[in-house]
């Protein structure tokens, strides 16, 4: 975890998700990088001059928000700052995979309008566009060393150690216990691969299964909330269950709602 990547819009919400990617830089002595996406909607004859506004602005938002990070910073962790203009996910995708971060931290929603950065679909276009692991933050939730983390799996198995390798670096970090929850569908369903037990062996790690039942969502938040887990993890890949829950409905555009951190994972084998 050297590398830490923190898309902001500089909201009231972006400040609280910010105190958990710094709680999570000292952990790991990080670098951790700032970064703003603004999107310029002008005519082509007020262009540059809305542009100059934009970019000072988000400057010196920038600034603030550096002096912030840095009056929290221990450990000797570093922090610096990237101000781009474009489509915030394609920039947050590019920045994050060319630039070899770790981990991309983002709140779950945040300012409305021109920096409409953390609305529930944008972090889930991260989630879906990008190859790096993605810790969203729920609103409200401060920086929390996760005693108990909820793996929630399909019966599919993971294809190499490294798609867990940011799970098993947390876990190893806060001494964290692993509840794999699995739901079961019926029938034709696997139950959990061995996969998991082979990678999970070097930190502790329990196993849940439940009966099929009408809503996963709430499977999975229930069992989160039975066991006081800190942080929910699943791995993404195409067409499985992840892809269900982060579904964005025309009419509610909102994404699975968690009630702690979630982490995902991508195995795009």
């Amino acid at each position: 975890m050297k590398k830490i990547l923190f898309p902001t819009d500089f909201s009231e919400r972006a400040e609280e998700a910010l105190v958990y990617a710094l709680g999570l830089a000292e952990a790991f002595k990080s670098d951790l990088t700032l970064m703003h996406v603004y999107r310029v909607y002008s005519t082509s004859g007020m262009f540059v001059s809305v542009e100059s506004f934009m970019k000072e602005n988000a400057a010196e938002q920038m600034l603030e928000h550096l002096s912030h990070a840095e009056g929290k910073l221990l450990n000797g962790v570093r922090v610096d700052s990237k101000i781009l203009r474009g489509e915030v996910v394609k920039m947050v995708r590019e920045v994050g995979e060319k630039g070899h971060y770790d981990l991309i931290v983002m709140g779950t929603k945040g300012a409305s309008g021109l920096q409409e950065i953390f609305t529930g679909s944008t972090t889930n276009g991260v989630m879906k566009r990008t190859c790096c692991p993605v810790l969203a933050i729920p609103a409200g939730h401060g920086f929390k060393p996760p005693k108990n983390i909820v793996l929630a799996i399909d019966e599919q198995p993971v294809s190499h150690a490294g798609v867990v390798m940011p799970l098993l670096n947390i876990a190893r970090r806060f001494k964290s216990d692993i509840g794999v929850f699995h739901k079961d569908t019926g029938q034709s369903d696997a139950g959990i691969d061995p996969s998991i037990d082979l990678f999970l062996d070097t930190v502790e790690h329990s196993y849940h299964y439940e009966l099929d039942t009408d809503n996963l969502n709430k499977s999975i938040n229930d069992f989160v909330a039975e066991t006081k887990a800190d942080m929910l993890c699943m791995i993404r890949r195409q067409r499985n269950f992840v892809d269900q829950l982060f579904h964005v409905s025309s009419t509610t555009r909102e994404v699975f709602d968690s009630p702690v951190p979630l982490l995902v994972l991508h195995d795009d084998a």
